[in-house]
């Protein structure tokens, strides 16, 4: 009978051969306790990382962190950037003109905007017509609704992180001409658990936060075609349920009424 050893045995150094017929190290039944310790505290330590570690949800920082880590570019006056190729490997440059902005202006108007809910739905609709606007110069108006093999490095398809980015980048332009009046932008948020494998990935969404109550809602069109409204649902039931993450539970994933990623893949 042959016996393996691991590189850190004792035994090790006795060769991977070490036969039943051997002499027999009177210290050999200890060593074996030890080394099953260990492996278990091995064990046990990747459970923990799996159940608690694996589940996180938080702030990815400052807004203009977010930028720096993919090395994207903030908008300037009503300059953005648009990012593709996943990771905003690629950035093309947009203006909106003076057209445009008046066309923001009426989208997002006071008679639109009366409540913070009103403003919510505004704002889905203004988005999904900023991103039509853009995509169609910037060349991502053929991008496809979630994420695939195919569209890492492609410039006309885009990830949950430039989808969150360009997302970002448009709420600040209207946050710049005070069309926000019942919100602010709040950092790019990072939701994961990695328990349910792929379907629970790193996923990025922007963030509006209510300015009386605070609450924090994902802005996330990830999985919907270019240019169709974004869903904007409370940041807590956003994509994996906080529930779920503090309590350990893995019921399905949510994004509002969007269907569940591992289904749209």
């Amino acid at each position: 009978m042959t016996r393996l050893f691991a590189r850190d045995s004792p035994d090790y150094s006795r060769g991977k051969n070490h036969t039943a017929g051997a002499a027999i190290n009177p210290n050999d039944h200890l060593n074996r306790e030890r080394q099953l310790a260990w492996l278990w505290r091995g064990v046990v330590a990747l459970l923990l990382s799996a159940g608690v570690a694996g589940c996180a949800y938080h702030s990815d920082g400052s807004i203009d962190l977010h930028y720096l880590r993919y090395k994207a570019r903030m908008p300037e006056a009503d300059k953005v950037f648009a990012c593709s190729a996943y990771g905003c490997r690629t950035q093309t440059e947009f203006k909106f003109t003076a057209a445009d902005i008046a066309q923001l202006q009426t989208l997002m108007s006071a008679a639109h905007t009366a409540t913070p809910a009103d403003e919510r739905q505004a704002t889905r609709d203004t988005l999904a017509w900023m991103e039509r606007r853009v995509d169609a110069v910037v060349g991502t108006s053929a991008d496809r609704p979630g994420d695939d093999f195919g569209g890492s490095g492609d410039p006309t398809q885009m990830d949950c992180v430039d989808i969150a980015t360009n997302l970002t980048s448009y709420l600040l332009i209207l946050e710049r001409h005070k069309l926000l009046r019942h919100h602010s932008v709040g950092s790019v948020f990072v939701k994961e658990d990695y328990r349910r494998g792929m379907s629970g990935w790193t996923h990025y969404a922007a963030i509006l936060v209510e300015t009386k109550s605070k609450q924090r809602y994902a802005v996330d069109g990830w999985l919907l075609a270019s240019g169709k409204p974004p869903e904007i649902v409370e940041a807590e039931k956003w994509y994996v349920d906080d529930a779920d993450i503090l309590f350990g539970n893995k019921s399905a994933l949510s994004t509002g009424s969007l269907p569940r990623p591992d289904q749209a893949r």
